[in-house]
């Protein structure tokens, strides 16, 4: 199969100018300086040697690139300090939208680069080249911090195919935490190489204008829990707020270049962040992203800073490392709050978290940009038979994990959906105690067979916010059968969920030695959801609605 698509894939690739071939000249495009902005963002002529990229020249974005790595690693310190310390966030509001707008901003910075690399370099070479910026760095930092947190005890998720593959297939656990990001960029590296394929690369402008006009659409007509997930699947991903700021950063340099974007225009960005306040957080996320293309902009087409003194050299240095900054400082978040004495306070760890972030990043950093830059010559050297060979590769396995993981996610659902209006379907009243939810289900005659066996082993407070659910439900005479566990406290839903763990440790009571299903609940809540219900009543629900309350059992 591998070979039959690397065959296919110099039919699908049309032929396309190197770098430094030259476009036909536009009539109004006469002055120097628009010559030499073509030049940097890589639509016009490229100059100079082959080593020179589409951000050549572009000081302000390596800049603002630090900036948005600054902005989403002080939100997450809020946050951190808040899930780990119990601090208060002094301003919750403020630091949720300093992250918004941090991913927002490397969302447009991506789009406005991605819109001259994709015309500049031939397919193979420009998803070849996005493949190795992305991923070898990623798996050295997810390896990293996986052998750090096992040796220290410390719970890491997210080591999964799926998850590793950054495709879009929904809501999974990632190794650091911060990798939805890298799904949606991934994706849109995808897009543009098959837009590239298909001889398209050169309409990026009306393209993009007609993906914005989609997102907007999307967004006034889908529901609100579609148009803003940051883990969409495969399907869902194109129509996602998140992608305004890349569909509007690919506009930027034709709008640039033709003279139709002033670097005053960033100054209207002020408003828009401000309407960010006041408005529900998809709007906002819209919002962001527009203020977000109006900051490129204007960063990109105004008086790039130069590399002279230490504070123009310290904020080009933390551009160069923001990658690694934005991959490392979730981990390094759990490690200080792990390392820190609980009295410190959550001022004391956040700055503490954020300087060990920094440092990391500061070491790290020239380790990654010395690897995409020795990874990227091996790619201008290769032949286009092994970029071919590797491309197919790679486009297998992201295909085949974004179908996977896309399917899974709407199985998910649709059993999630099935379950809520069974639930639903009873008397509110049923949920306020185990009698009376086993009475209500066993006079529905919707109860499931005696065979089932389960328990509500505990809840276990991890956090001043944040409680654990541990459960496990499971029917020997239907190994396969699968359950969604339904917590209700005080009458209430507090959440559903499905199982998780295969947990091995119930192997030998369970007759589950030759199994890998997975039977076992750790479901995160609030930590005062059920704080006032001394005896919270949790359900098991299969896909037909059928149901069985679990006895309340410490775990073995």
């Amino acid at each position: 199969m591998l070979e039959r698509l690397a065959k296919m894939l110099p039919r699908l690739v049309p032929a396309a100018p190197v770098a430094g071939a030259s476009r036909p000249a536009s009539p109004a495009a006469g002055t120097r300086s628009r010559t030499a902005l073509d030049a940097r963002i890589g639509i016009g002529p490229a100059r100079g040697s082959a080593r020179t990229r589409a951000a050549s020249g572009l000081s302000n974005i390596q800049a603002l690139r630090g900036l948005a790595a600054a902005m989403v690693l002080v939100h997450h310190a809020a946050i951190y300090a808040h899930l780990l310390r119990g601090a208060d966030r002094p301003l919750p509001t403020f630091d949720t939208l300093m992250g918004l707008w941090g991913v927002s901003i490397f969302f447009a910075i991506s789009g406005f680069l991605m819109a001259g690399l994709v015309v500049r370099d031939r397919p193979l070479v420009f998803l070849s080249h996005r493949i190795s910026r992305i991923f070898p760095t990623y798996l050295a930092v997810a390896a990293l911090f996986a052998a750090l947190f096992a040796g220290l005890g410390l719970s890491v998720g997210g080591l999964t195919p799926l998850s590793l593959s950054l495709a879009p297939a929904g809501p999974r656990s990632y190794a650091l935490n911060v990798e939805w990001t890298l799904v949606y960029e991934t994706s849109f590296y995808v897009g543009l190489f098959l837009v590239a394929c298909i001889g398209l690369a050169r309409r990026i402008t009306p393209l993009a204008t007609l993906w914005l006009g989609l997102l907007t659409a999307a967004f006034l007509l889908l529901p609100e829990g579609s148009r803003d997930t940051v883990q969409p699947p495969l399907h869902l991903l194109p129509v996602t707020a998140a992608c305004v700021p890349f569909a509007g950063g690919l506009l930027l340099p034709r709008l640039i270049a033709a003279g139709r974007f002033p670097p005053a225009a960033g100054l209207l960005a002020l408003p828009v962040c401000a309407a960010c306040f006041v408005v529900e957080k998809d709007v906002a996320r819209w919002l962001g992203g527009v203020a977000a293309v109006l900051l490129v902009g204007a960063t990109a087409s105004g008086r790039q800073i130069r590399e002279e003194g230490a504070v123009s050299r310290a904020v080009l240095g933390l551009g160069n490392a923001s990658y690694v900054l934005y991959l490392v400082h979730a981990p390094m978040l759990v490690l200080t709050a792990w390392a820190l004495p609980a009295r410190w306070s959550g001022l004391a760890y956040g700055l503490t978290a954020v300087a060990a972030s920094l440092g990391l990043a500061a070491l790290l950093g020239p380790l990654d940009v010395a690897l995409y830059r020795a990874l990227r010559r091996r790619i201008d050297a290769a032949s286009p038979t092994i970029l071919k060979r590797g491309l197919a590769l790679y486009l297998l396995l992201f295909v085949g994990c974004a179908v996977w993981g896309s399917v899974e996610t709407a199985r998910d659902d649709w059993r999630e959906s099935r379950a809520r209006a069974a639930l639903a379907a009873l008397p509110p009243e049923t949920w306020t105690s185990r009698a009376l939810a086993t009475s209500a289900i066993s006079n529905q005659g919707i109860a499931l067979p005696a065979s089932v066996q389960g328990a509500l082993e505990g809840i276990e407070r991890l956090s001043p916010i944040e409680a654990m659910v541990t459960a496990f439900a499971y029917d020997p005479a239907q190994p396969k059968r699968t359950f969604l566990l339904a917590l209700h406290c005080s009458g209430r839903l507090i959440r559903l969920d499905r199982p998780r763990r295969a947990r091995k440790d119930l192997a030998p009571r369970l007759g589950l030695e030759n199994s890998g299903h997975r039977i076992g609940y750790r479901m995160p809540i609030p930590a005062e959801a059920c704080e006032a219900d001394s005896a919270p009543v949790a359900v098991v629900v299969d896909t037909k609605g059928r149901m069985a309350v679990l006895t309340a059992t410490p775990a073995p």
